[in-house]
């Protein structure tokens, strides 16, 4: 049985249908009703509705379970606090191997998100528990919270410089790299950093946009307190906020940079789909 901690995000839902197409038993721990429906109708039959902030909730989803994923949640501050909880939570049930979604350059320790993911990987190491770690780099899905407002606009519009260098990886393909880890011994018991084929910067990326979507797409940088106060208005916490804000200056100066496919090429078994053939898919789907 396969315990997956945080399965409804950009992570958690691909990561579910590659394992349900692979037949793997799955346990889902889902902290909304909407959510576990939604699992549901995926075919997650075993869904425990529960809050990862609760060590009853977790011990109780933790049962009878012998393999975990933990896919943490997005800039919460109390992120680390979150992911020792389900830790323990293993380390009492005596699972036979923890799998953790950690980020890529997780030693940054002037990104919040980042630092306390490292400070989990320490943790875990500490717990003697059989471990894997992947470390991915920037998600090319994360153009769909901009979808709008590029086929809107022609803007592509980011909190950060355009010319900024990223490393971007399929979510779809960092999905059946942890599901091989979650399902084949062979691949456990070691740290990944999963980083797709491609460096581009932002005007790039509007690049080959442009040339999927047939019209014009350009790349700007969009003042960070613009986005602060559209963050302030969706009730970001003042954590999340900075910490992001944070992250998108680490972005402006340095970018996300450089990485390579090799170790997700190895895992894969075949070539990381490029982004340009992301976008080609992604356009086809996303538009009328």
């Amino acid at each position: 049985m396969i315990l997956i901690v945080g399965p409804s995000g950009a992570v958690g839902l691909p990561l579910i249908q590659e394992l349900l197409r692979k037949n793997a038993e799955v346990r889902a721990l889902s902290s909304s009703d909407v959510s576990a429906a939604h699992l549901r109708d995926l075919g997650v039959a075993d869904v425990v509705r529960g809050d990862f902030r609760n060590t009853n909730d977790v011990k109780r989803a933790m049962s009878g379970v012998d393999n975990v994923c933990l896919i943490p949640p997005r800039f919460q501050e109390d992120e680390l606090d979150i992911g020792k909880r389900v830790v323990d939570a293993a380390v009492g049930e005596g699972v036979s191997h923890f799998l953790f979604s950690s980020a890529y350059h997780a030693q940054m320790e002037d990104l919040g998100h980042h630092w306390q993911k490292l400070r989990l990987e320490e943790y875990l190491i500490n717990t003697d528990l059989r471990v894997s770690v992947v470390q991915p780099s920037m998600f090319m899905q994360n153009i769909r919270v901009e979808w709008p407002k590029v086929l809107e606009t022609g803007l592509y519009a980011r909190p950060y410089s355009p010319d900024s260098l990223m490393n971007v990886i399929d979510t779809g393909d960092l999905a059946a790299a942890m599901a091989r880890i979650l399902l084949e011994p062979a691949f456990q018991g070691a740290s990944y950093e999963l980083c797709g084929a491609d460096l581009l910067s932002h005007t790039q990326m509007a690049e080959i946009i442009s040339g999927e979507l047939g019209r014009k797409v350009t790349a700007v940088q969009r003042d960070l307190s613009d986005w602060q106060a559209w963050a302030r208005d969706r009730n970001w916490t003042v954590y999340a906020i900075d910490t992001y804000s944070a992250m998108c200056r680490h972005y402006d100066t340095h970018g996300y940079k450089y990485g390579n496919d090799i170790i997700l090429k190895a895992i894969l078994g075949r070539p990381p789909t490029t982004y340009r053939e992301f976008i080609r898919r992604f356009v086809a789907a996303n538009t009328s």
